[in-house]
């Protein structure tokens, strides 16, 4: 039986961040089918489902992304994990953000996306800043990724700073040089004006001049941290990767058919990139989400998860697991010869594990506190050897007030069935399972 994996925290994880506009926030605790129930949902737009997709590719990994909230298949019915690129062989089918809370009148709120043969939570584009609203032609316009490189983006800014040094011949140093598309198409600003009223500062970049707006042409230039100056305690977005996608959704674009559960009104700016290196870094990918509230209320009692349905080539015979001190999940073959089936490429002898780890969660509510991570603490979790288990999150016990940093803290599986520990089917179900619930309610 195919085992589907969900890899949750409060807030959210995998390498995420929390933008703190009316950002989410939590009171009092810092095979390829679906099913769905009905939960009355309303609708704030007719949205068509988002359609783009985009490989990122850079490293030994090929991983295709979709516009719309998920990854990693073709929307068909084929994975679209390889590693290693080229080999044929895919170690994932699908994986997406979950999310869930409660507003002020304890109304469940919901967006999780699963296989959108089933329906969907999320479309693309800026949400209005003013009532939380997008149009369909807007999110039609919005249905694309951003793709950057590092190295193109260090190439522009040494153009230009040797425009400006005297002692600098940029016609020899940069012969017939032109400004990449990528950086004079980077979306950094939003329609700022009706019937738009998109937030002006989208896509992060850095600001050569200082003036606050995006040209180029005045040496600005999509956000890589290009020296390594960023304080990853600060809470500031960078552009990340060698090669990098950044792209835009929410959950308002139409009526929620895969949790049916009520939209949030949440505008997410999402990065998928990837490091060409020498080492492991170069079988990975990465991802950074970076959350607005654009609703007008407070979200309370909220959840955030990353579901991911591990197929490890052959699909049949995977199982799954997690290392609790290090703060990752992981799928593996259950057994020592992975056979290919159905179109499948397995690994053959000796098949690979893969997994996925909160490198770097969001920040912990605020509260002129050094936390900890100890014994007696409601996060706290002590190894044998007593080391606490650093895998639930970072910049505890360092003497440095409200930098915490959430990890993974919980681990669950649901199985691909009607079971009561079975696929979700209500925006209830979905909600119980980022909070640690079986579909019946039973505590796991």
């Amino acid at each position: 039986m195919k085992k589907l994996v969900l890899f949750t925290a409060v807030y959210l994880g995998l390498g995420l961040s929390l933008q703190d506009l009316k950002a989410a926030k939590l009171e009092g605790e810092s095979s390829s089918t679906g099913k769905r129930g009905a939960n009355n949902p309303s609708v704030s737009a007719n949205c068509t489902p988002p359609s783009n997709r985009t490989d990122l590719d850079i490293n030994n990994t090929r991983a295709l992304i979709q516009t719309g909230g998920d990854m990693w298949w073709d929307l068909v019915g084929q994975p679209r994990y390889e590693i290693p690129k080229g080999s044929g062989s895919n170690s994932m089918f699908a994986g997406s953000l979950w999310l869930g809370g409660q507003d002020v009148s304890g109304q469940l709120k919901v967006a999780a996306q699963r296989f959108r043969s089933q329906g969907n939570d999320f479309w693309t584009g800026p949400l209005s800043t003013v009532d939380a609203e997008i149009t369909p032609a807007t999110c039609v316009e919005w249905d694309k990724h951003f793709m950057t490189y590092r190295d193109e983006v260090a190439r522009f800014r040494a153009w230009f700073l040797c425009n400006s040094d005297p002692e600098c011949d940029a016609s020899e140093e940069f012969p017939n040089y032109q400004i990449p598309r990528s950086i004079l198409e980077w979306p950094a600003h939003g329609r700022n004006f009706a019937p738009y009223n998109e937030d002006y500062y989208l896509a992060p970049f850095f600001d050569f001049d200082g003036d606050g707006n995006y040209d180029p042409n005045n040496g600005d230039y999509p956000r890589y941290d290009l020296d390594g100056n960023t304080d990853c305690q600060q809470r500031i977005v960078d552009i990340y990767g060698d090669q990098n996608l950044w792209w835009i959704f929410n959950d308002k674009g139409n009526i929620h058919t895969e949790s049916n559960g009520d939209a949030i009104g949440m505008e997410i700016r999402a990065q998928a990139f990837a490091f060409a290196t020498n080492d492991e870094v170069n079988n990975m990918t990465f991802y950074n989400y970076e959350l607005v509230n654009r609703s007008s209320f407070q979200l309370t009692n909220t959840y955030f998860g990353f579901w991911v349905d591990v197929d490890l080539g052959n699909p049949q015979d995977d199982f799954v697991g997690c290392d609790v001190q290090k703060g990752f999940g992981y799928g593996y073959n259950g057994d020592e010869v992975d056979e290919d089936l159905g179109g499948a490429k397995g690994y053959g002898s000796n098949p690979p594990a893969i997994g996925v780890d909160f490198f770097q969660g969001p920040f912990q509510d605020n509260d002129q506190k050094d936390n900890c991570l100890c014994e007696n603490d409601y996060f706290g979790a002590i190894a044998d050897d007593g080391v606490p288990y650093k895998g639930l999150g970072v910049g505890y016990g360092d003497s440095i007030v409200d930098n915490e940093r959430l990890g993974m803290r919980a681990f669950l599986y649901h199985n691909n069935n009607n079971s009561p520990t079975g696929d979700p089917r209500t925006a209830t179900e979905y909600y119980n399972f980022l909070r640690s619930f079986w579909r019946d309610n039973t505590k796991m």
